[in-house]
């Protein structure tokens, strides 16, 4: 294990808002996360396990405690009948997982090129997008039970993956340590969504998996800021799922208004914030202070520099106030508070 002490959380998450950390603990095996879990216990301070930071908001006084980095290494290929399974360690990042499976002419992430993070923050999250979730490739899921101090392992259906969601989001004790998916070999495209669809109409060429991962990536280039330059964790805020009466309520109002039955749950209908945020309320490029909804993807919260968690609490508070007082629907953050 390797220990730092007083970190700045804002070079630990991709908001770049926050205080300080007491501790850092840096873990690449089952021994250090139960030597950070044994430092934090004999000094009574509480521990969170903070992957990438790509979803996260740091508060502003910091966090009094052991942040558990558990930075597992790992990739291994293996042919499987007509499928390749790939155990890959949780500190591995996600988009050079997405890359090497392209470049082995594999199918199935091609999907969720260019999401920031860890592997081991995927299955937390359920991370999804252009009409793919990452539960859809996942065969187990490894942890360690910091209970039993054991590592124990999931089945896909004991993740209980939904949308933006998992067992494991509302379960901290077990912490992710590796990943296995199943990948095809067979070509599997899946380039339904219109963003990928419009690429299409305009000469890109999508027939391998490593040309849709690039295109992509190309799209979410210019969706989102450039991290470099500012904060932000994405999309702030999930998609709401809403009821087919609501729904029909709302295209009563706004007939434009797109909507996606939901294959698990016929009555609920998927709607995209951004449709609302844009078309209903005219939040593209709404600022406050060192705060912004992106102008180019209203769902993207930009931070500032010298932004504070306080700010963004405060202006997400505000959005999600407008959307109800416009719709009727309370939307939820996709982002956790720390």
């Amino acid at each position: 294990m390797e220990l730092f002490e007083s970190v700045p959380l804002a070079t630990l998450t991709t908001l770049k808002v926050g205080g300080t950390a007491s501790y850092v603990a840096l873990c690449r095996k089952n021994d250090d996360i139960e030597a950070a879990l044994a430092f934090a216990r004999e000094r009574g301070l509480p521990w969170y396990v903070l992957g990438g930071g790509s979803n996260v908001l740091a508060p502003d006084e910091g966090f009094h405690g052991v942040i558990v980095r558990a930075l597992f290494e790992g990739m291994v290929f293996r042919n499987v009948d007509e499928r390749v399974e790939v155990e890959v360690g949780s500190g591995i990042v996600w988009d050079e997982l997405v890359q090497e499976s392209v470049e082995r002419k594999l199918w199935g992430l091609e999907n969720l090129a260019g999401i920031p993070g860890l592997v081991g923050a995927a299955p937390v999250q359920n991370i999804g997008a252009y009409g793919a979730d990452v539960s859809n490739t996942i065969i187990h899921v490894d942890v360690f039970d910091t209970s039993s101090k054991k590592v124990i392992r999931f089945s896909k259906e004991q993740c209980a993956f939904s949308y933006r969601d998992s067992f494991f989001k509302h379960n901290p004790a077990f912490i992710i340590i590796s990943v296995c998916f199943s990948l095809s070999v067979k070509d599997a495209p899946h380039i339904e969504y219109p963003d990928i669809l419009a690429r299409k109409g305009q000469g890109s060429t999508l027939t391998t998996s490593k040309e849709i991962a690039e295109v992509i990536r190309e799209i979410r280039s210019k969706k989102f800021p450039d991290l470099v330059l500012v904060g932000t964790a994405g999309s702030f805020f999930k998609n709401p799922i809403i009821s087919e009466e609501t729904y029909a309520a709302l295209r009563a109002a706004y007939p434009e208004l797109p909507g996606f039955p939901q294959a698990e749950n016929k009555t609920k209908v998927k709607v995209p914030l951004a449709w609302i945020l844009d078309h209903i309320l005219h939040l593209r490029g709404y600022t406050k202070g060192l705060v912004r909804l992106f102008e180019k993807q209203p769902l993207v919260l930009v931070a500032e520099h010298n932004a504070t968690a306080t700010e963004i609490n405060s202006f997400a508070d505000e959005i999600a106030a407008k959307v109800k007082e416009a719709t009727g629907i309370q939307i939820e953050r996709e982002v956790q508070s720390l």
